[in-house]
C-alpha cells in the first residue's frame, strides 16, 4: 500500500486545527475516506463511543487534534488531563483491538519543553519536556500535553501501530479565536498602547495550515516506513513546527491591529519592565485563585502567558524539513505570514448576518418538519412547538457530537 492513507479518522476534526486537517485530506488523492469524531472537550463526554466509532470507520490512520484550550481555569484542569492522557490511551487501546490502524499522529505542543522561567532559542526535539525524563512543574495545559506526547511515543510499535507527535507553537489562521479574540479585544479596550516587557525577545508562531499539512505528511511517512527500509525514521519521533520566522511579539500582534485600522506608532507604546509584569502576574494569579476558591485564573495576567512574551522561545524545524519534506508556505493558500494574518481576519457584522440568516432558515425548516411529522399543521401553539424544537435540537447536537 505504500503511502496510501486509505480511511482516515480525525479526532477533534470540527475544531480549529482539525477542520484544516480535514480540508487537506479532502484534497489528498491517497485518502479514500475521512471520518470526524468531535465533541466539546470539557462538557460532553460519551463513554464507550470511541469503540463504536472505530468499529464503524475501521480507519487506517488516526490523526488526533482534540484538545481543550490553553490557560483554562483551574476548575477545568482535570478535563485537560482527561483529553490528552485518557483520550490517547482509549484511542490507542481500541485501535489495537480493531486491528486496521497502522499510523497514529498526535498533536502535541512545542512549549512542552518550557519550564517556569525558561528561555531557549531554536530548541530541537531532544530538549527535555515537562514529562521527560521526569514530570516537572509547568502550566497544566502543557504538562498534560507533555504526558500525552510521552504516552503516544512510547506506544510506537505496539499492536502494529506506528506513532509520532507534532509539536506546534502558537497557532493562528482561519477559524482561530483563541488568539484573535483577545488580540482584538486589547485593541478595542485601548490596551494596544501598553506592552508587557520591552519587546526585545523572539517568539515563534505557526500558521494553522502548516500544522495540518505536516500531520498528513507525518501520517504518510509513518506508512512509508512499513514498506521502505530506507525511508526517513518517523515512527516514535516528535516534530516541531513553526513558520520558521521568529518575530518580536509586539510586532506580530500589531499586524492584526494594523488590519483593523490602528496607526499607533511603536514609539508611543508604553512598555512595562519585565520584573513588574511578573510581579503583577503572580499577584493576579493569587488574588483570582483566592477569591474564586481555587477555581479561576486571571483573564489576562496569567503568569505562563506573560513568560511567552518576556523570554525568547523559538524552535528548530530542521527535523521536519529533512525527514518530512516540509517547506513553509508550500501548497498553502497564502504566500507568507502577512497574507495569512489578513486571511484570519473577519468582519463581525458579516459574520452575524450569516449566523442570523442560518438560524432563521433552520428555525423555519424545523417548524415545517415538526408540523408535517405530527400532522398538527396550524393547530400547534408556539410554546409547544418551541418545546418540541428544543428537544429535537438537543438530540441532534448530542448525536453530532458523538459521530460526525
Amino acid at each position: 500500500m505504500g503511502t496510501h492513507l486509505g480511511a482516515v479518522l480525525v479526532v477533534g476534526g470540527c475544531g480549529f486545527l482539525g477542520h484544516h486537517v480535514v480540508k487537506f485530506l479532502l484534497d489528498e488523492p491517497s485518502c479514500t475516506s475521512v471520518a470526524v469524531m468531535s465533541r466539546h472537550p470539557t462538557t460532553r463526554h460519551f463513554p464507550g463511543q470511541v469503540r463504536l466509532v472505530l468499529q464503524q470507520v475501521r480507519p487506517h490512520v488516526i490523526i488526533n487534534t482534540a484538545s481543550p484550550h490553553a490557560y483554562i481555569d483551574h476548575s477545568l484542569v482535570s478535563k485537560t488531563f482527561s483529553v490528552n492522557i485518557e483520550g490517547n490511551q482509549n484511542l490507542l487501546e481500541v485501535a489495537g483491538e480493531i486491528g486496521t490502524v497502522q499510523a497514529f499522529v498526535y498533536t502535541s505542543s512545542g512549549p512542552i519543553i518550557a519550564g517556569t522561567g525558561g528561555a531557549y532559542d531554536h530548541a530541537d526535539e531532544n530538549y527535555p519536556t515537562l514529562a521527560v525524563p521526569v514530570i516537572r512543574k509547568g502550566d497544566p495545559y502543557h504538562v498534560a500535553k507533555a504526558i500525552g506526547d510521552k504516552l503516544v511515543l512510547e506506544a510506537n510499535g505496539k499492536n502494529g501501530i506506528r506513532t509520532c507527535t507534532i509539536r506546534p507553537t502558537a497557532l493562528y489562521g482561519e477559524g482561530d479565536f483563541q488568539n484573535v479574540v483577545p488580540t482584538m479585544q486589547a485593541l478595542e479596550d485601548g490596551n494596544h498602547k501598553i506592552w508587557m516587557g520591552y519587546n526585545d525577545i523572539f517568539m515563534d508562531v505557526v500558521y494553522v495550515g502548516h500544522v495540518a499539512r505536516l500531520e498528513i505528511l507525518a501520517a504518510k511517512a509513518l506508512l512509508a516506513g512499513i514498506y521502505d527500509a530506507n525511508a526517513p525514521k518517523v515512527e516514535g519521533e516528535a516534530f516541531n513546527i513553526t513558520d520558521d520566522q521568529p518575530a518580536y511579539p509586539l510586532n506580530f500582534f500589531r499586524k492584526y491591529w494594523a488590519i483593523a485600522g490602528d496607526k499607533t506608532p511603536l514609539s508611543s507604546v508604553w512598555m512595562i519592565p519585565p520584573v513588574v509584569v511578573l510581579f503583577l502576574a503572580n499577584a493576579a494569579e493569587f488574588i483570582t485563585w483566592a477569591t474564586s476558591w481555587g477555581k479561576k485564573r486571571p483573564k489576562l495576567l496569567i503568569k505562563e502567558r506573560m513568560e511567552f512574551i518576556l523570554y525568547t522561545r523559538t524552535y528548530s524545524i530542521k527535523k521536519a524539513r529533512e525527514r518530512l519534506g516540509f517547506k513553509p508556505w508550500e501548497k498553502q493558500p497564502y504566500a507568507n505570514q502577512d497574507e495569512a494574518i489578513k486571511g484570519s481576519d473577519f468582519n463581525s457584522d458579516d459574520l452575524l448576518r450569516i449566523i442570523d440568516g442560518f438560524a432563521t432558515a433552520f428555525e423555519q425548516h424545523n417548524h415545517d418538519e415538526i408540523r408535517t411529522i405530527l400532522n398538527l399543521h396550524d393547530k400547534i401553539d408556539s410554546k409547544a412547538l418551541k418545546g418540541i424544537a428544543t428537544k429535537f435540537w438537543k438530540e441532534a447536537e448530542k448525536q453530532s457530537d458523538i459521530f460526525k
